[in-house]
């Protein structure tokens, strides 16, 4: 058969049709495919870049409100580094912060813009309870203190542009006030501690600065509670470095069991001055380089002025100096008036103070009263030999505030307006503060001739029939504070002396004394002080740490032991030396600011026994005397989110 050639190409486009159809089809589901995956990647990239916009949104409304509470809780703590509490009132919790729903002074609302666009808004809420009492649990440097704790939420809330709320986060802390006066002894600046004989601390010790310890040679320093150093402790003097006459013994108990003392010695002090870094022997009972608490500044005792003490206290006496320093009469026979929180004459508590129902142990004129005053041209007038031979010309004699206590708490058993009514047995402050101030044209210099002197003080209650009992007694003032005779040693009650320096006159001075010049005839006796101490001890070098240091003996500051300064001679012949007994606690919150006198040569006195211990009643907090101040610590307790946030 034969083969048509013509129909050949016919037959091959009849054969290709089908499968250019196939092509076509399959390219258009290609291309519907392509379309599908396309839009399906579409809304994944647009979905994605929601939730990224999302996310970056939650982000930063998160920081934000990280930001605003960060900004916050630092405003909150700086209420407290001032001394200071917050107050004023947080919003409502419904709706906070909305409309006229605000809240008021520390607690209200605030807002914060920042560059993202997002702002945020804080609040202050406080725990209902406030304060609570509490025992710094162990573990902490202070454990086992009590402390007064308040509690304090901060609320932040993080917001978009279009005011979506994106974040919410809380921040409770709490700030624990500590009483100073549950420490034997507490010093702001560098603490020294160099006595002869054997010298035993039986409380707490803390220094928010450098600890030197050089008892002398053949003495012996105990230190039965914890000790907390700041700083560094070194054994050996902080005026000179060597240790020549300062070989003495140390030693602290590895145990806070102060009933069974087991005393670990520290390293000795054979040639200079050494530094004590290795302290695990002790087990926590001493502790190095802890780091500083925030204490009160030493204005906080000022007069005069918008302080706690002042415009809290509920009595405030003060001593009218004239331009030539003499009495102003103008208001009262001894320059003596009742002040108000402004400094003002109280007329009728003045007249009250000066009745002749009112008579004491204190002569001014040819009249007795419960205050009065002496000065450089009375016949019966105060040397303190200490500040005379650092600067006769001004200290020649003292202008003195005389308060005669016992007498005093009399007048105010029989004429309450004295304190605006209240009574000997208010406790508003856990008992009474008493502000006794001298105005005068030298009451702020940096050396003055003025001085409050207490006496009769040997019981802090009036003797009258049927008075109201005392619960507690801080005694205030800005100037030099000398306590003659026992003090609060006969039906103890909490009682605290606060001063720019402390002084102590035996019950055996007289004001004849004064005009002796012999060290050897003003002879002191046995004297007991019942009493907190909050006073002003010189810094060794005039400054703390290596900077004060090596300035040599006329340098030294006098250090824990002279934060009584004398005035006698407390060595009787064959007597032997009388005792000082001391029991309180010892608080330094800087150097004196109206004596400049150093604490040697040793021409004007010599020192009592000091048999000193630490007040244990304070460790109870409601036998701690009124007003007694306190450092701060701060603790963060939780940082928590809060997920709904409303939208």
């Amino acid at each position: 058969m034969a083969y048509n050639c013509r129909n050949a190409p016919h037959l091959h486009a009849a054969t290709r049709r089908p499968e250019a159809g196939i092509a076509l089809v399959a390219a258009i589901m290609m291309l519907a495919l392509l379309g599908t995956l396309f839009s399906a990647y579409f809304i994944l990239t647009h979905t994605e870049q929601r939730m990224a916009k999302g996310s970056k949104d939650a982000q930063s409304g998160f920081n934000a409100a990280e930001s605003a509470l960060n900004i916050r809780a630092e405003e909150m703590r700086s209420i407290f580094k001032d001394w200071a509490r917050p107050s004023g009132t947080a919003p409502s919790a419904d709706d906070a912060c909305e409309d006229a729903n605000q809240g008021t002074g520390d607690f209200m609302c605030k807002s914060y813009d920042f560059s993202t666009g997002h702002h945020a808004i804080s609040y202050v809420t406080e725990a209902s309870g406030n304060p609570y009492s509490t025992v710094l649990p162990p573990g902490e440097t202070f454990e086992g203190l009590t402390a007064q704790e308040y509690r304090y939420t901060v609320r932040s809330i993080g917001r978009s542009r279009t005011e979506n709320n994106e974040a919410i986060l809380d921040l409770a802390f709490f700030s624990r006030l500590v009483p100073l006066f549950q420490f034997a002894i507490f010093f702001q600046d560098d603490l020294e501690i160099f006595n002869g004989a054997t010298f035993t601390v039986d409380g707490r010790v803390h220094t928010n600065g450098n600890f030197y310890i050089s008892p002398q040679t053949g003495g012996t320093t105990n230190l039965t509670g914890q000790v907390t150093v700041a700083n560094k402790l070194y054994r050996g003097q902080k005026s000179q470095s060597t240790c020549s006459g300062y070989t003495g013994t140390a030693a602290v108990s590895d145990t806070p069991d102060k009933s069974a003392p087991n005393y670990v010695a520290l390293p000795g002090c054979s040639t200079n001055r050494v530094e004590v870094t290795d302290v695990a022997s002790w087990k926590r009972n001493l502790l190095v380089k802890t780091g500083t608490v925030k204490v009160p500044d030493v204005s906080v005792i000022d007069s005069f002025s918008s302080n706690e003490y002042w415009q809290l206290a509920d009595l405030r006496l003060a001593l009218r100096l004239d331009a030539a320093g003499n009495p102003d009469t103008t208001n009262s026979a001894t320059g003596v008036e009742v002040v108000d929180t402004g400094g003002e004459n109280v007329a009728s508590a003045t007249a009250s103070l000066h009745s002749s129902a009112c008579s004491g142990l204190i002569s001014s004129g040819s009249s007795n009263f419960v205050v009065g005053t002496r000065g450089p041209a009375d016949s019966s007038k105060l040397r303190l030999y200490r500040e005379y031979q650092y600067d006769s010309t001004t200290n020649n004699f003292q202008r003195t505030l005389e308060i005669d206590m016992g007498g005093l708490l009399n007048c105010i058993q029989q004429f309450p307006g004295i304190m605006s009514g209240r009574l000997l047995s208010d406790s508003t402050q856990n008992g009474l503060v008493f502000f006794f101030a001298i105005d005068g044209p030298l009451s702020g210099a940096s050396n003055n001739n003025y001085s409050v002197r207490i006496r009769n003080g040997a019981s802090l209650q009036s003797t009258l029939s049927g008075a109201s009992v005392v619960k507690g007694l801080t005694v205030v003032s800005d100037q030099g504070l000398v306590v003659w005779g026992n003090y609060n040693s006969t039906g103890w009650v909490p009682a605290a002396l606060l001063s720019d320096t402390t002084w102590l006159l035996s019950n055996a001075w007289t004001d004849a004394e004064s005009l002796i010049a012999d060290t050897f005839t003003r002879a002191g006796n046995a004297t007991s002080v019942y009493a907190a101490l909050l006073t002003g001890i010189r810094r060794t070098g005039d400054a703390n740490g290596s900077a004060g240091e090596d300035h040599g003996a006329d340098s030294n500051g006098g250090g824990a032991i002279n934060a009584f300064r004398f005035n006698e001679w407390f060595r009787t012949g064959s007597g032997g030396i009388p005792d000082f007994t001391y029991v309180g606690s010892i608080v330094s919150l800087g150097p004196p600011r109206k004596s400049g006198s150093t604490w040697g040569p040793f021409t004007y006195y010599s020192a009592p026994n000091r048999a000193w211990s630490y007040e244990t009643r304070f460790n109870d907090p409601s036998k701690l005397p009124p007003m007694t101040p306190t450092f701060v610590n701060l603790k963060q307790e939780l940082f928590m989110r809060d997920y709904d946030t409303g939208q």
